[in-house]
């Protein structure tokens, strides 16, 4: 090994890891160079169609149940999702950023039903204080400083010789299964400043829910937390879920 540098192991522990990538953050396998700008991650248990317009084209996909895309797409523009049955389930504005931009990626996240996070992750001592901001409700983000977009980061990484005892890195990946029921319990278990934002979110991912998929069977057991909770089951509510007023992107 270069004496000018050294070898950190990561310091979560009881998390799944992977080892196919080399033991440095430049390594071949790096998802950072490699991985596309966009996600658009769809936590409900149907599949959904997408038609993006930015930039002056036009793209239509679908997005399977808990299913992920990754649209070649730039610049600001308008998201359309719809159920296969052509059933609106949400439009309104979206921010994908510059196509040559190399430094964030961008999130869609149909009304906002995917769990998933952005964690630090501490290798070493760990440099500062780690982070792990969640993301379910959440409908855009511009994520920046990631290094690994929905893929598990190494074991080990190495930093140098001279410089601090450990390092920290950018990770955005599922809580759970990262399906709308997490999504959902993920905001209910909320209790800080932000917790009446996030029980609004959450009852909107169960609108979605109730309004395309009325026979899920996980709905019975979300009613009755809501209902433990003393918050109201939301009823039915066919045309843009985003048309009131919860829609929000944190900055």
């Amino acid at each position: 090994m270069d004496l000018s540098s050294r070898t950190v192991r990561r310091l979560q522990a009881g998390l799944s890891i992977s080892l196919a990538c080399a033991l440095t953050l430049l390594a071949a396998c790096s998802s950072k160079s490699k991985s596309p700008r966009v996600f658009v991650l769809n936590g409900l248990d149907i599949p959904v169609s997408v038609t993006i317009e930015a930039d002056g084209k036009t793209q239509t996909f679908e997005v399977a149940p808990k299913g992920r895309a990754t649209p070649d797409v730039s610049g600001d523009g308008n998201v359309k999702v719809t159920s296969t049955k052509g059933e609106l389930i949400s439009e309104g504005p979206a921010v994908f950023g510059k196509a040559e931009s190399k430094d964030c990626f961008y999130v869609y996240n149909v009304v906002g039903s995917a769990a998933y996070v952005n964690e630090d992750v501490a290798y070493g001592t760990g440099e500062g204080t780690p982070r792990k901001r969640q993301r379910s409700g959440s409908i855009n983000e511009q994520e920046c400083g990631i290094d690994y977009p929905f893929v598990e980061p190494p074991e080990t990484v190495t930093v140098k010789q001279s410089g601090p005892a450990g390092a920290n890195i950018g990770w955005l990946h599922y809580e759970g299964d990262g399906g709308w029921v997490v999504a959902v319990n993920s905001l209910l278990d909320d209790t800080g400043e932000s917790a009446s934002l996030s029980r609004g979110m959450a009852q909107q991912i169960v609108r979605a829910v109730v309004t395309h998929d009325p026979q899920n069977p996980a709905l019975p057991a979300i009613k009755a937390r809501l209902e433990q909770m003393r918050l109201r089951m939301p009823e039915a509510t066919p045309g843009n879920l985003l048309d009131d007023g919860r829609r929000r992107r944190r900055k």
